[in-house]
């Protein structure tokens, strides 16, 4: 049903876990099918760039793949160009376009990342 890339993410995530001293963190809840998130964001305050990431919680295949593809593509950006992602840039790197039904959970991790970044402003 899912592509091999998307079940070996979810699988094996390489970006699963908390950042103790996280410069921010944001929670996320997919209430229609219950996938619960928190996305982890460390800074470093010189350049203002993202030097690690990480997510952690429950959910489906592809909430959590998806979780994984942003930490990993986040991480050596700067806050500025992570402010200009769109939801199509993380369609692009998950790979395919999911089901009408499926969009929000591939989009959690977005929407994490958008909270992350509000605290990151709130705070400069």
């Amino acid at each position: 049903m899912y592509r091999d890339a998307i079940i070996e993410r979810f699988k094996f995530p390489q970006h699963k876990g908390a950042i103790t001293g996280a410069d921010a963190q944001a929670e996320v809840v997919n209430t229609l099918c219950g996938d619960e998130l928190v996305l982890y964001l460390k800074l470093d305050g010189v350049k203002g760039k993202i030097v690690d990431a990480k997510f952690d919680g429950q959910g489906c295949a592809l909430t959590l793949a998806s979780a994984d593809l942003v930490c990993e593509n986040v991480i050596g950006k700067s806050v500025e160009d992570m402010g200009k992602v769109t939801a199509d840039d993380v369609l692009a790197l998950y790979g395919e376009t999911p089901s009408p039904s499926r969009l929000k959970c591939v989009l959690l991790p977005y929407e994490a990342l958008k909270m992350t970044l509000r605290v990151i402003r709130i705070r400069q």
